[in-house]
């Protein structure tokens, strides 16, 4: 059974801590870089069962995500109580074949909307981060405070994903044969 936003958030939360969001946004970029650098394309590409992303697909959907959120914080700042629509990232992933796009343009995309994002967000008062909301299809009222915590977490819990599937497995050791 699916994970309902409350518990997603709560698991990704947890993942957050304490830690500041706005260098967990902006350390992101290097750390998916440095995880994905020399990485051979059958291990981006590899699922770890059927149905689940694999490392190259997470990638394409961060891209997607700031995509997202860019727009959904532009809309918070110019207009509060803006309505948001939900996105079902699991078609896009299928509609836009992430398995399919080529790592450094997944990166690179990633990269730059959130250099412009971090700009647009350190541009702004700390007065804005409450005042700037927006209104979630499904998650009801988020002000821009809300939507960098969550986004600060979400990377964390991709970042810690992509981590286990290109992580070198393990060898077991050899049996000791007692004569």
């Amino acid at each position: 059974m699916p994970e309902s936003f409350n518990e997603y958030r709560a698991r990704v939360s947890g993942l957050l801590g304490s830690r500041d969001p706005m260098r967990v946004l902006a350390a992101t970029p290097r750390r998916l870089t440095l995880l994905t650098d020399h990485s051979a394309r059958a291990a981006l590409v590899r699922r770890p069962v059927p149905g689940k992303w694999s490392a190259l697909e997470i990638v394409a959907h961060l891209a997607d995500a700031e995509l997202a959120f860019g727009w959904r914080v532009r809309n918070m700042v110019a207009t509060p109580g803006v309505p948001l629509q939900w996105w079902d990232e699991h078609l896009w992933s299928q509609k836009c074949r992430y398995i399919e796009t080529p790592l450094h343009v997944a990166l690179g995309a990633f990269q730059a909307m959130r250099s412009a994002n971090l700009t647009l967000l350190r541009s702004l008062p700390r007065a804005s981060y409450r005042a700037a909301f927006g209104v979630h299809q499904t998650r009801g009222r988020q002000t821009l405070h809300d939507f960098v915590v969550m986004e600060a977490a979400h990377d964390l819990n991709h970042l810690h994903q992509i981590e286990q599937l290109l992580r070198p497995p393990r060898r077991r050791p050899r049996p000791v044969l007692l004569s």
